[in-house]
């Protein structure tokens, strides 16, 4: 048996590394659902993967720890790294225990196509020592030597990788893990410098910003993942990591392990970073809505937080980002209504010209951009984000770039009446709106592109592609500030939640094995067709 280093789980919120053990503290840790939403938050996501475990065949972790006397304590072992969005998480192939209160086990088995739960009494005490293993085509869970449940293995951990995490349900309640032990190797995972090639698409890019979002575990595990990240990108935004809720899980507690790692990355790969985000109606957490809601957090206390949030994270990073989304889909809909967040409830409209007065107040060298959807066309909504601008500009408040979105799509049911493989937005409207804001002294970029394919014709792949290139050369010949798409491959791809997991979440320049498709190839080409133009940049 290998004993595994505690001190990876140093940096996470929750987790406190000592002379005996890592010291776990139940944080009430919630991906929380807009307010009117009939979902209930998801609690304690697994958002402190620390350990990866390498496995060939039969294999064994053991977890001695020691419980506080009322506690619900979860063990997670998951054979594929959990996706996490805004307000949920998907663990594909995950084997979870909850142990409560020291003397009973609820168990979830989770598969892409199968999931199965028990319970069984577990009477351990305070001091416990947790076995998971594999025994041919079975997985077994032991607490102190006694089987808890026996299940068949259903392939979930196929691969050879074991990842760890550990949480604590109960507020202010604890758990010491004082050792961990298995069979297989540990793989410690320290962010590393990525060989670069030539003839990428950051390499015929030049100064030009060719971003990508990242999510950030993948960066850390998964080794083509983060190969392919340095090598075609120079510019990175982070998916999840610094949004609200998972930068302060909790009130007055800090979470930067992942978004340290993502800066830690850029730095050592050459990479511009553009943050994302703070002040939006998602990804708010939990904690502050109820507390506003119920009145325990006044409106004083609102603007308190967000002015102590934006202090923290722009002074943690100062002088390591250059650009960053403060402010994120302000606008309700196709209205020129700000959405009903917990900012606006409080603060009202002027919490966008707060929060940006505060962010560059504590570093000034970071441009901050407003980031909306369904403002690349001309119209209404273009309109609405145009005025609110220049009433930014008007009162002299730092504002210095816009990001469209820009999730198209092609074949989707609701453009029926459309061209097969059209998208909504045209080369001209697009050049259109970045010369528009540009007028008025401001940056745009394109900042989430994916165009998902839906119906697949035979010649939509090819059209996506060729809608891929158009855009960026939209952007090069109009001078945008950067071109950015929500992700690169299909097997990340934030929409896969929303549709089936294997049959859906098309709309990037990777498959989920990591093969360019076409789209990748018409980027590429375009680049060359541009180099003369790149030259100038």
């Amino acid at each position: 048996m290998t004993s595994s280093p505690l001190t990876l789980w140093e940096g996470f919120s929750g987790a406190t590394v000592q002379s005996n053990g890592v010291l776990f503290e139940g944080l009430d840790r919630k991906l929380s659902p807009l307010p009117d939403s009939e979902d209930a938050p998801v609690h304690n996501p697994p958002l402190n993967l620390a350990m990866r475990f390498q496995m060939a065949g039969d294999f064994e972790i053991n977890i001695t720890a020691t419980l506080s006397a009322a506690n619900s304590t979860y063990f997670m072992f998951h054979g594929v790294i959990p996706m996490v969005q805004d307000e949920w998480y998907y663990a594909l192939s995950t084997f979870k225990a909850q142990i409560v209160n020291g003397d009973w086990c609820y168990w979830s088995l989770y598969h892409p196509d199968n999931t199965e739960g028990g319970n069984a009494a577990a009477s351990v005490g305070s001091n416990v020592i947790y076995t998971f293993k594999r025994e041919g085509t079975e997985l077994v869970f032991l607490t102190n030597g006694v089987e808890v449940t026996r299940q068949s293995d259903l392939g979930l951990f196929d691969d050879g990788v074991v990842y760890l995490s550990l949480d604590e349900a109960n507020v202010g309640a604890t758990f010491l893990v004082t050792e961990i032990t298995t069979t297989g190797t540990v793989e410690e995972t320290p962010v590393r410098r990525v060989p670069k090639t030539v003839g990428t698409l950051r390499d015929k890019a030049g100064k030009f910003r060719m971003g990508t979002a990242v999510s950030t575990y993948p960066m850390v595990f998964d080794e083509q993942y983060r190969t392919i990240l340095g090598n075609e990108f120079n510019q990175i935004t982070p998916e999840n990591c610094m949004k609200f809720q998972f930068i302060q899980p909790a009130r007055g507690v800090y979470d930067f392990y992942e978004s340290d790692k993502l800066i830690d990355y850029a730095e050592r790969n050459g990479m511009d970073v553009h943050g994302h985000t703070v002040a939006w109606n998602e990804a708010t957490p939990q904690w502050l809505w109820d507390g506003w809601l119920d009145g325990t957090i006044t409106a004083t206390e609102v603007g308190e937080i967000l002015d102590e949030h934006i202090e923290m994270l722009f002074g943690r990073y100062k002088g390591r980002m250059v650009s960053f989304d403060l402010i994120n889909e302000p606008f309700q809909d196709w209205t020129d209504q700000l959405r009903d967040s917990v900012w606006f409830q409080a603060l009202g409209r002027g919490y966008i010209e707060r929060a940006l007065r505060k962010a560059h107040e504590v570093d000034p060298d970071v441009l901050l951009f407003i980031n909306e959807w369904g403002c690349e066309e001309a119209g209404d909504k273009q309109d609405f984000l145009f005025n609110l601008v220049v009433e930014l500009q008007t009162a002299g408040v730092p504002i210095h770039g816009i990001g469209l979105q820009m999730h198209e799509d092609v074949n989707a049911e609701y453009q029926a009446s459309w061209d097969a493989d059209s998208t909504s937005v045209s080369k001209t409207h697009l050049t259109s709106a970045i010369a528009r804001f540009h007028a008025i002294g401001i940056e745009v970029r394109v900042s989430e592109l994916d165009i998902n394919q839906h119906q697949i014709f035979a010649t939509t792949p090819k059209a996506v592609a060729a809608w891929y290139a158009t855009y960026l050369e939209a952007c090069i010949e109009a001078g945008a500030h950067s071109f950015t798409m929500w992700g690169f491959t299909d097997r990340w791809s934030s929409l896969n939640e929303w549709y089936n997991y294997c049959g859906h979440g098309n709309g990037l320049i990777y498959d989920a094995q990591y093969r360019p498709k076409l789209s990748y190839q018409a980027l590429s080409n375009k680049l060359d067709e541009m180099a003369s133009s790149l030259t100038l940049l």
